[in-house]
């Protein structure tokens, strides 16, 4: 799965609908006869483009249009999600009306679109013209979250094939799969499948590998040290890297050009041979958390809330050491339960705030919003597999956590 801070207060608190959304209520709209099919799905788009945009009002003026020219179920539901006084609680009412088309079969140019993070796990549909993911749940924050066409179940599948591990392509190539392997020492392998899991010939794809690289504080830019190229097999089954001197242990950077004229895309892998429990884990293990791997994605990352604040943090602080943990062992794709999970706890703390002195409860509200982001950022980044990102998304979590940590133990003296 194809990972700033100025955006975090429209991911956190949705206000509840009320008094204020009657002040707000949606205009009145007519509708003398419904339009065809593709004008109602090009001005439904209209509205999905504008929410990716993180627009509301563009949104909403879309959204009114959509209503007018729509059929009498769909315009009921078009209406509801009028009523919405900000564009999380429109995104929230966008879903419905989304689900409403799914099983449409769409006019040409358009596609159907799944998100399987939205809606605390249970995913969220909607249409879009063909091309990359442009997600109107998320927006900025992961527009490339999701799967256009074909079968979703499939595209977030990140199950190794050939024993390594499995991160996913960044837009335009975000329905691609990458796995790394490490067979040997010495010998670095890559693979693709696409988002139905199936082979494919990576032989028209590039790249290098790269295993030293030097931090230039100037260029504020990573300098490779130490490269060796991707050289595709003669039947395009992978690429491979010779890297001579390989240890036991080896962290691979590959970069890979999937298409001549577009940059290439950096994937970290992390390597260990010696010990066959974290290679194990690296390559596709999935923390329990609070749940068993096989539940479904809903109950996986919604933890047990304790009933006090203090157990909050505790359990909150416990999360961050796992998320390190895993950076460690470049177990990135497993970092979104922890992230997630950490997510829900941190907003179980709002309802305790009042307990705390003003300065506190703001420094906590602050954190947790800074912290829900990047609870979104990791996991997300993580699905990439570039360290970097990981890593930038990591500095606000965990410090996030810190700071939550920090005004529970002040109080408690």
């Amino acid at each position: 799965m194809n990972r700033r801070v100025a955006l975090l207060s429209s991911l956190v608190v949705l206000p509840a609908l009320g008094a204020c959304a009657t002040m707000n209520a949606a205009p009145q709209t007519t509708q003398t006869q419904p339009a065809g099919l593709e004008v109602q799905i090009a001005a439904y788009v209209k509205t999905q483009e504008a929410l990716a945009a993180d627009n509301f009002d563009v949104a909403r003026t879309h959204l009114e249009a959509f209503a007018r020219v729509a059929d009498d179920a769909t315009q009921g539901l078009a209406e509801a999600a009028l009523e919405a006084d900000d564009i999380e609680e429109l995104r929230t009412q966008f879903k419905p009306l989304s689900e409403s088309l799914t099983a449409l079969e769409l006019p040409q140019g358009f596609a159907h679109a799944f998100c399987p993070m939205y809606d605390a796990g249970n995913g969220a549909p909607w249409v879009q013209r063909d091309g990359p993911v442009r997600n109107p749940y998320y927006g900025a924050v992961m527009l490339n979250c999701g799967d256009v066409g074909g079968d979703t179940t499939a595209h977030m599948d990140h199950t190794p094939r050939q024993g390594g591990t499995v991160f996913m392509g960044a837009d335009p190539f975000s329905f691609l799969h990458v796995e790394g392997t490490y067979p040997e020492p010495g010998l670095f392998r890559l693979y693709g499948t696409n988002g139905d899991r199936e082979p494919v010939d990576v032989g028209g794809w590039g790249g290098r590998v790269v295993t030293e690289e030097v931090y230039d504080e100037q260029t504020d830019e990573f300098v490779e040290v130490t490269v060796f190229g991707l050289v595709p097999s003669p039947d395009g089954a992978y690429l491979e890297a010779l890297i001579p001197n390989g240890s036991v242990s080896q962290d691979v950077i590959a970069k890979v050009l999937f298409q001549k004229g577009l940059p290439d895309q950096r994937f970290d892998f992390i390597f260990d041979l010696s010990n066959e429990n974290a290679l194990s884990a690296s390559a596709g293990g999935t923390f329990d958390g609070d749940a068993p791997a096989a539940a479904p994605l809903a109950e996986r990352i919604q933890p047990d809330i304790p009933a006090k604040p203090e157990q909050i943090v505790a359990e909150l602080a416990s999360r961050d050491e796992q998320i390190v943990e895993m950076i460690e062992r470049g177990a990135f794709t497993e970092i979104f339960i922890p992230a997630l999970q950490s997510k829900e706890l941190a907003l179980a703390l709002q309802p305790h705030g009042a307990a705390l002195p003003d300065r506190a409860r703001n420094q906590v509200r602050i954190a947790v919003r800074h912290l829900v982001r990047a609870a979104y950022l990791l996991d997300w980044y993580g699905d990439l597999g570039n360290k970097l990102d990981v890593d930038s998304a990591y500095e606000v979590f965990g410090s996030m956590v810190a700071e939550i940590v920090a005004v529970y133990a002040q109080a408690a003296r």
